[in-house]
Protein backbone atom coordinates (compact mmCIF):
# COMPACT_ATOMS: atom_id res chain seq x y z
CA UNK A 1 0.00 0.00 0.00
CA UNK A 2 1.23 3.25 -1.05
CA UNK A 3 1.50 5.90 1.80
CA UNK A 4 -0.15 9.16 1.59
CA UNK A 5 3.25 10.79 0.86
CA UNK A 6 3.90 8.37 -1.69
CA UNK A 7 0.29 8.21 -3.45
CA UNK A 8 0.71 12.21 -4.08
CA UNK A 9 4.55 12.01 -5.52
CA UNK A 10 3.20 8.85 -7.87
CA UNK A 11 0.19 10.90 -8.64
CA UNK A 12 1.89 14.11 -9.84
CA UNK A 13 4.75 12.13 -11.33
CA UNK A 14 2.43 10.00 -13.66
CA UNK A 15 -0.37 13.38 -14.27
CA UNK A 16 2.93 15.50 -15.76
CA UNK A 17 4.09 12.19 -17.73
CA UNK A 18 0.79 11.44 -19.76
CA UNK A 19 -1.37 14.78 -19.53
CA UNK A 20 1.95 16.22 -21.47
CA UNK A 21 2.14 12.89 -23.68
CA UNK A 22 -2.63 12.90 -24.03
CA UNK A 23 -2.61 16.24 -25.03
CA UNK A 24 -0.11 15.61 -27.70
CA UNK A 25 -2.14 13.03 -29.03
CA UNK A 26 -4.64 15.19 -29.88
CA UNK A 27 -2.21 17.93 -31.33
CA UNK A 28 -1.09 14.88 -33.75
CA UNK A 29 -4.64 13.53 -34.51
CA UNK A 30 -5.55 16.87 -35.80
CA UNK A 31 -2.80 17.87 -38.09
CA UNK A 32 -3.47 14.52 -39.83
CA UNK A 33 -7.18 15.63 -40.65
CA UNK A 34 -7.65 16.83 -44.11
CA UNK A 35 -10.27 19.85 -44.60
CA UNK A 36 -13.34 18.33 -44.43
CA UNK A 37 -13.03 17.29 -41.11
CA UNK A 38 -12.47 20.77 -40.29
CA UNK A 39 -15.09 20.03 -36.93
CA UNK A 40 -13.69 17.18 -35.59
CA UNK A 41 -10.30 18.86 -35.77
CA UNK A 42 -11.03 21.67 -33.67
CA UNK A 43 -12.72 19.05 -31.63
CA UNK A 44 -9.10 17.57 -30.82
CA UNK A 45 -7.60 21.54 -30.64
CA UNK A 46 -10.71 21.76 -27.77
CA UNK A 47 -9.60 18.63 -26.20
CA UNK A 48 -5.61 19.34 -25.99
CA UNK A 49 -6.63 22.69 -24.53
CA UNK A 50 -8.66 21.17 -21.65
CA UNK A 51 -5.58 18.40 -21.29
CA UNK A 52 -3.23 21.63 -21.19
CA UNK A 53 -5.62 23.51 -18.21
CA UNK A 54 -5.29 20.28 -16.25
CA UNK A 55 -1.28 20.01 -16.65
CA UNK A 56 -1.39 23.50 -15.14
CA UNK A 57 -2.94 22.10 -12.64
CA UNK A 58 -0.56 19.22 -12.27
CA UNK A 59 2.65 21.49 -12.23
CA UNK A 60 0.93 24.12 -9.87
CA UNK A 61 0.93 21.25 -7.44
CA UNK A 62 4.10 19.42 -8.61
CA UNK A 63 6.23 21.73 -7.42
CA UNK A 64 9.04 20.28 -4.21
CA UNK A 65 6.25 17.59 -4.63
CA UNK A 66 7.96 15.15 -6.80
CA UNK A 67 11.32 13.08 -7.20
CA UNK A 68 14.59 14.08 -8.37
CA UNK A 69 15.10 11.27 -10.24
CA UNK A 70 11.93 11.51 -12.55
CA UNK A 71 12.72 15.62 -13.12
CA UNK A 72 16.09 14.38 -13.96
CA UNK A 73 14.79 11.84 -16.34
CA UNK A 74 14.19 13.68 -19.18
CA UNK A 75 11.11 11.70 -19.89
CA UNK A 76 8.73 15.07 -18.76
CA UNK A 77 10.47 17.39 -20.97
CA UNK A 78 13.95 17.25 -22.93
CA UNK A 79 16.60 19.88 -24.36
CA UNK A 80 14.34 19.56 -27.68
CA UNK A 81 10.78 20.02 -26.41
CA UNK A 82 10.32 23.83 -26.63
CA UNK A 83 12.06 24.27 -29.78
CA UNK A 84 10.20 21.68 -31.13
CA UNK A 85 6.52 22.65 -29.72
CA UNK A 86 7.44 26.14 -31.02
CA UNK A 87 8.19 24.72 -34.96
CA UNK A 88 5.43 22.20 -34.63
CA UNK A 89 2.94 25.11 -33.67
CA UNK A 90 4.22 26.86 -37.10
CA UNK A 91 4.19 24.24 -38.96
CA UNK A 92 0.82 23.05 -38.14
CA UNK A 93 -0.66 25.78 -37.21
CA UNK A 94 -2.52 24.21 -33.52
CA UNK A 95 -1.64 26.68 -30.53
CA UNK A 96 0.38 25.06 -28.15
CA UNK A 97 0.92 26.56 -24.54
CA UNK A 98 4.78 26.40 -24.62
CA UNK A 99 4.89 28.40 -20.61
CA UNK A 100 3.79 24.88 -19.47
CA UNK A 101 7.29 24.16 -20.71
CA UNK A 102 8.41 26.76 -19.47
CA UNK A 103 6.94 26.19 -16.09
CA UNK A 104 8.24 22.51 -15.99
CA UNK A 105 11.35 23.54 -16.17
CA UNK A 106 11.58 25.68 -13.04
CA UNK A 107 10.21 22.75 -11.04
CA UNK A 108 11.96 21.68 -7.77
CA UNK A 109 12.19 18.15 -6.23
CA UNK A 110 11.15 17.16 -3.22
CA UNK A 111 12.67 17.45 0.37
CA UNK A 112 12.60 14.08 2.19
CA UNK A 113 11.14 15.30 5.19
CA UNK A 114 8.72 17.82 3.87
CA UNK A 115 5.34 17.34 4.23
CA UNK A 116 3.23 17.34 1.33
CA UNK A 117 -0.10 15.72 3.01
CA UNK A 118 -2.18 18.84 2.50
CA UNK A 119 -2.16 18.02 -1.58
CA UNK A 120 -4.08 15.05 -0.51
CA UNK A 121 -7.42 16.27 -1.74
CA UNK A 122 -6.16 18.58 -4.54
CA UNK A 123 -4.07 15.50 -5.90
CA UNK A 124 -7.26 12.86 -5.64
CA UNK A 125 -9.17 15.48 -7.66
CA UNK A 126 -6.88 15.89 -10.26
CA UNK A 127 -6.70 12.07 -10.67
CA UNK A 128 -10.58 11.80 -11.17
CA UNK A 129 -10.36 14.55 -13.50
CA UNK A 130 -7.59 13.13 -15.62
CA UNK A 131 -9.60 9.81 -15.30
CA UNK A 132 -12.70 11.54 -17.21
CA UNK A 133 -11.02 13.39 -19.54
CA UNK A 134 -9.07 10.75 -21.03
CA UNK A 135 -11.66 8.10 -20.70
CA UNK A 136 -13.44 10.49 -23.14
CA UNK A 137 -10.40 11.11 -25.33
CA UNK A 138 -10.32 7.53 -25.54
CA UNK A 139 -13.86 7.38 -26.91
CA UNK A 140 -13.65 10.35 -29.30
CA UNK A 141 -10.57 8.48 -30.73
CA UNK A 142 -11.96 5.04 -30.83
CA UNK A 143 -14.66 6.72 -33.07
CA UNK A 144 -12.24 8.22 -35.02
CA UNK A 145 -10.70 5.04 -35.80
CA UNK A 146 -13.74 3.04 -36.56
CA UNK A 147 -14.43 5.77 -39.05
CA UNK A 148 -11.26 5.32 -40.93
CA UNK A 149 -11.03 1.72 -40.84
CA UNK A 150 -14.48 2.12 -42.34
CA UNK A 151 -13.29 4.56 -44.98
CA UNK A 152 -15.47 6.92 -43.70
CA UNK A 153 -13.46 9.38 -42.96
CA UNK A 154 -9.28 10.08 -43.92
CA UNK A 155 -6.46 10.65 -41.70
CA UNK A 156 -2.52 10.87 -42.53
CA UNK A 157 -2.29 8.96 -39.24
CA UNK A 158 -1.89 4.95 -39.51
CA UNK A 159 -4.90 3.27 -38.05
CA UNK A 160 -2.24 1.40 -36.18
CA UNK A 161 -1.04 4.66 -34.88
CA UNK A 162 -4.35 5.60 -33.72
CA UNK A 163 -4.86 2.17 -32.02
CA UNK A 164 -1.26 2.84 -30.18
CA UNK A 165 -2.46 6.21 -29.04
CA UNK A 166 -5.74 4.83 -27.56
CA UNK A 167 -3.81 2.02 -26.08
CA UNK A 168 -1.71 4.41 -23.96
CA UNK A 169 -4.28 6.38 -22.82
CA UNK A 170 -6.14 3.26 -21.48
CA UNK A 171 -2.80 2.58 -19.79
CA UNK A 172 -2.66 6.06 -18.28
CA UNK A 173 -6.07 4.99 -17.07
CA UNK A 174 -5.47 2.07 -15.65
CA UNK A 175 -2.35 3.74 -13.95
CA UNK A 176 -4.32 6.07 -12.61
CA UNK A 177 -6.71 3.99 -10.90
CA UNK A 178 -3.95 1.73 -9.48
CA UNK A 179 -3.31 4.83 -7.67
CA UNK A 180 -6.43 5.33 -6.06
CA UNK A 181 -6.67 1.91 -4.91
CA UNK A 182 -2.88 2.77 -3.08
CA UNK A 183 -1.33 0.21 -5.01
CA UNK A 184 2.34 0.26 -6.06
CA UNK A 185 4.57 -2.30 -8.37
CA UNK A 186 5.88 -4.35 -5.64
CA UNK A 187 6.01 -8.11 -7.41
CA UNK A 188 7.92 -9.68 -10.11
CA UNK A 189 4.53 -10.35 -12.29
CA UNK A 190 4.14 -6.40 -12.05
CA UNK A 191 7.70 -5.89 -13.30
CA UNK A 192 6.68 -8.39 -16.22
CA UNK A 193 3.58 -6.72 -17.05
CA UNK A 194 5.29 -3.77 -17.31
CA UNK A 195 7.86 -4.41 -19.78
CA UNK A 196 5.88 -6.42 -21.78
CA UNK A 197 3.24 -3.16 -22.06
CA UNK A 198 6.93 -0.80 -23.02
CA UNK A 199 8.96 -3.14 -25.43
CA UNK A 200 5.51 -3.35 -26.98
CA UNK A 201 5.19 0.41 -27.36
CA UNK A 202 9.03 0.79 -28.20
CA UNK A 203 8.18 -1.77 -31.14
CA UNK A 204 5.77 0.20 -32.49
CA UNK A 205 7.25 3.43 -32.42
CA UNK A 206 10.19 1.80 -34.53
CA UNK A 207 7.46 0.81 -37.27
CA UNK A 208 6.44 4.12 -37.40
CA UNK A 209 9.40 5.83 -37.79
CA UNK A 210 10.06 3.62 -40.19
CA UNK A 211 6.60 4.22 -41.73
CA UNK A 212 7.05 8.36 -41.80
CA UNK A 213 10.60 8.18 -43.01
CA UNK A 214 10.85 9.51 -46.56
CA UNK A 215 12.08 6.68 -48.76
CA UNK A 216 15.33 8.36 -49.92
CA UNK A 217 16.06 8.06 -46.22
CA UNK A 218 17.35 4.67 -46.63
CA UNK A 219 19.93 4.40 -44.56
CA UNK A 220 17.36 5.76 -41.43
CA UNK A 221 14.56 3.53 -42.42
CA UNK A 222 17.03 0.17 -42.17
CA UNK A 223 18.22 1.30 -38.92
CA UNK A 224 14.42 1.49 -37.83
CA UNK A 225 13.71 -1.43 -39.22
CA UNK A 226 16.14 -3.31 -37.60
CA UNK A 227 14.90 -1.87 -33.66
CA UNK A 228 11.64 -2.84 -35.05
CA UNK A 229 12.82 -6.80 -36.02
CA UNK A 230 14.33 -6.41 -32.19
CA UNK A 231 11.83 -5.61 -30.17
CA UNK A 232 9.35 -7.64 -31.81
CA UNK A 233 12.22 -10.34 -30.69
CA UNK A 234 12.48 -8.59 -27.29
CA UNK A 235 8.77 -8.75 -26.79
CA UNK A 236 8.55 -12.54 -27.54
CA UNK A 237 11.38 -13.31 -25.19
CA UNK A 238 9.65 -10.46 -22.63
CA UNK A 239 6.07 -12.83 -22.70
CA UNK A 240 8.24 -15.63 -22.37
CA UNK A 241 9.11 -14.97 -19.13
CA UNK A 242 6.04 -14.63 -17.30
CA UNK A 243 6.31 -18.50 -16.96
CA UNK A 244 9.82 -18.32 -16.36
CA UNK A 245 10.27 -15.53 -13.94
CA UNK A 246 14.04 -16.23 -13.18
CA UNK A 247 14.62 -14.67 -16.78
CA UNK A 248 13.50 -11.61 -15.28
CA UNK A 249 16.92 -10.10 -14.27
CA UNK A 250 18.07 -10.86 -17.76
CA UNK A 251 15.34 -9.69 -19.89
CA UNK A 252 15.24 -6.43 -17.80
CA UNK A 253 18.89 -5.95 -18.79
CA UNK A 254 18.38 -6.60 -22.40
CA UNK A 255 15.75 -3.93 -22.43
CA UNK A 256 17.73 -1.64 -20.94
CA UNK A 257 20.25 -1.52 -23.48
CA UNK A 258 18.39 -2.10 -26.29
CA UNK A 259 15.65 0.95 -25.04
CA UNK A 260 19.10 3.07 -24.91
CA UNK A 261 19.99 2.93 -28.04
CA UNK A 262 16.80 3.44 -29.15
CA UNK A 263 16.88 6.51 -27.38
CA UNK A 264 19.69 7.41 -28.77
CA UNK A 265 18.54 6.87 -32.28
CA UNK A 266 15.22 8.69 -31.52
CA UNK A 267 16.90 12.03 -29.95
CA UNK A 268 19.74 12.07 -33.11
CA UNK A 269 16.91 11.77 -35.01
CA UNK A 270 14.53 15.01 -33.55
CA UNK A 271 17.59 16.84 -33.93
CA UNK A 272 17.59 16.39 -37.36
CA UNK A 273 14.37 17.03 -38.15
CA UNK A 274 14.65 20.33 -36.08
CA UNK A 275 17.43 21.19 -38.19
CA UNK A 276 15.54 20.04 -40.99
CA UNK A 277 18.07 17.63 -41.83
CA UNK A 278 15.58 14.49 -42.36
CA UNK A 279 12.95 14.00 -45.08
CA UNK A 280 10.16 12.78 -43.03
CA UNK A 281 6.09 13.09 -42.41
CA UNK A 282 7.37 13.29 -38.59
CA UNK A 283 6.39 16.53 -36.78
CA UNK A 284 9.26 17.70 -34.83
CA UNK A 285 7.11 17.48 -31.49
CA UNK A 286 6.27 13.89 -32.68
CA UNK A 287 9.85 12.56 -32.63
CA UNK A 288 10.20 14.36 -29.29
CA UNK A 289 7.29 12.35 -27.57
CA UNK A 290 8.84 9.30 -28.64
CA UNK A 291 11.92 10.00 -27.11
CA UNK A 292 10.48 11.27 -23.76
CA UNK A 293 8.27 7.87 -23.83
CA UNK A 294 11.55 6.26 -23.80
CA UNK A 295 13.57 8.13 -21.21
CA UNK A 296 10.06 7.58 -19.37
CA UNK A 297 11.01 3.02 -20.05
CA UNK A 298 14.51 3.77 -19.11
CA UNK A 299 13.47 4.98 -15.64
CA UNK A 300 10.99 2.32 -15.11
CA UNK A 301 13.59 -0.39 -16.07
CA UNK A 302 16.42 1.31 -13.40
CA UNK A 303 13.84 0.84 -11.16
CA UNK A 304 12.80 -2.92 -11.85
CA UNK A 305 16.77 -3.58 -11.68
CA UNK A 306 16.05 -2.75 -8.16
CA UNK A 307 12.95 -4.81 -7.95
CA UNK A 308 14.07 -8.27 -9.48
Amino acid sequence: MLSDKEYIRHSLETNLFFLRIVKEHAIFAAASLPPRDRAIANKLVAMKNSFEELLSEAIELADRAVSHEVLASDELITDFTLAAELKTQFLTGIPINTDLTRRELELKADKRNENVNGLLEEVKELNIKAMGMTKAAIAFKTKLLKNVLECKAFSYTYPSMLEHVIEESQYYVKLLEKLERRDAIDSVKEVIEEEIFWNHIMGEHSKFIRGYLDPEEEKLFNTANAFAKEFDRLQEKTEHVEDHSDLVPEVTKESLKDVTALRNFKVQGTEGILKCRIKSLIPPLLSDHVTREANHFLRLLKTFERLV
